[in-house]
């Protein structure tokens, strides 16, 4: 029998129908009674109680715990970190800080400025400081700035422009950046964290086993999911899925893929060498490039709506790319024994043009057929391959692309 929550009238009801059944006799439920006043409060209690135990018993399952932290009995605890604590996965992912390096035009040489000195961008409205004191030698000068608040929004590209808060007489006003060091990243979200943990359940360390290393590369910021292969006698290959808020096309840069060895070498949590067996290879060179942890090969397709006819056409344009942007993104490749199902692997034509079928018709709307284009060549049906992901390209719709 299922649980029913009941309401408070029908707790009140129970209340009265008790207290009328231990009396014996009828009794006033006048609004303003006694019995009628002392039901309603009890029914009241009850339902907190009610709604205290429902809430109680959804932290029982991983896909059903709060992740908001609750305090009881003077200790704030987060029910689904605590899960993540017990099966092995940990806190979620902190926000790190973006890191750039910048280049200095420097009037006067031989001054310096000092470690907390601030510098702000125009673009995200963020503070920029030094942690490290630099004299300046020469006309031009690289400094590092370290973002004051964690997170992606703090992440700069080549070219952009910071300025200093409190101009200096011997340097100009605005810095230009060079490269983003350290990219910053956002904590990590609920539902990564909650899928992160489902994972881990389903994919119990197996002291080594191939998915091992997939949930070992998962657990570093900014990795959305890996694929992982046998190479030659001895290697593991590791195809890195990353974060697409940070990295473009979810390809990740050589920094993040390092870090993933570094996890899959070392526990994070201990600093012990408790992870890789030893036979395992994924360094081949030993110099800690890490050249078995590679980034994901993007397949890019291209796709054609024919001779679409119906009203609101913007608006179904942009349903039918949105739909069939996410299926692309979906798309990943099968790994037999590691991948859950179902399979995600095959790019199929026929589910492009359900999908714009179902979005057509729901506006009373036709078209004639759909193309599916890959290197210029009309590919019905394709399967991903070692490492490889999928994009949408281009949409193009009655011969004008979107």
């Amino acid at each position: 029998m299922a649980l029913q929550q009941k309401t408070t009238k029908e707790i009140y009801d129970l209340i009265i129908a008790q207290m009328k059944s231990e009396l014996g006799k009828e009794i006033s439920v006048l609004p303003k009674s006694f019995i009628s006043i002392l039901a309603t409060v009890l029914a009241g209690v009850f339902m907190i109680l009610y709604k205290s135990c429902n809430w109680i018993f959804l932290q029982i399952f991983v896909s059903t715990a709060s992740y908001e932290e609750v305090s009881i009995l003077g200790k704030t605890i987060s029910p689904l970190s605590e899960w993540g604590r017990l099966i092995g996965v940990g806190d979620p992912n902190p926000a790190t800080q973006s890191i750039v390096s910048a280049r200095v035009k420097v009037v006067q040489k031989n001054n310096s400025i000092f470690s907390g000195t601030q510098f702000t961008s125009n673009l995200n409205g963020l503070t920029y400081i030094t942690t490290e004191s630099y004299t300046f030698t020469k006309d031009e000068e690289t400094i590092f700035l370290t973002c004051a608040e964690a997170g992606a929004k703090g992440n700069l590209h080549e070219d952009d422009i910071l300025n200093i808060v409190n101009p200096l007489s011997f340097i100009e006003d605005t810095v230009e950046v060079i490269s983003l060091i350290q990219v910053g990243i956002d904590k990590e979200s609920e539902s990564s964290y909650r899928k992160k943990i489902k994972e881990r359940f389903q994919l119990q360390p197996e002291g080594g086993a191939l998915s091992d290393y997939r949930t070992w590369a998962n657990e570093t910021a900014g990795v959305i999911n890996s694929y992982i292969y046998t190479g030659d006698p001895g290697n593991v290959l590791v195809y890195v899925l990353a974060d697409p808020a940070i990295y473009t096309d979810r390809v990740p840069d050589r920094a993040l893929l390092k870090k993933v060895g570094q996890n899959i070498d070392v526990d994070p949590a201990t600093g012990l060498a408790t992870r890789r067996p030893v036979t395992a290879i994924i360094d081949p060179d030993a110099d800690e490039s890490y050249k078995n942890i590679r980034a994901v090969k993007v397949v890019e397709f291209d796709v054609e709506i024919l001779k679409l006819e119906v009203s609101s056409e913007a608006e179904v344009i942009k349903l039918i790319k949105e739909a069939i942007e996410d299926y692309f993104l979906e798309r990943e490749p099968y790994l037999k024994g590691l991948s859950l199902p179902p399979a995600k692997n095959i790019i199929n034509e026929t589910n492009i043009i359900a999908i714009v079928d179902d979005i057509v018709k729901n506006y009373n709307g036709n078209f004639v057929g759909v193309k599916n284009i890959l290197n210029d060549v009309v590919t019905t049906k394709y399967s991903l391959k070692e490492g490889e992901v999928a994009k949408l390209k281009s949409l193009t719709v009655n011969e004008v692309v979107i």
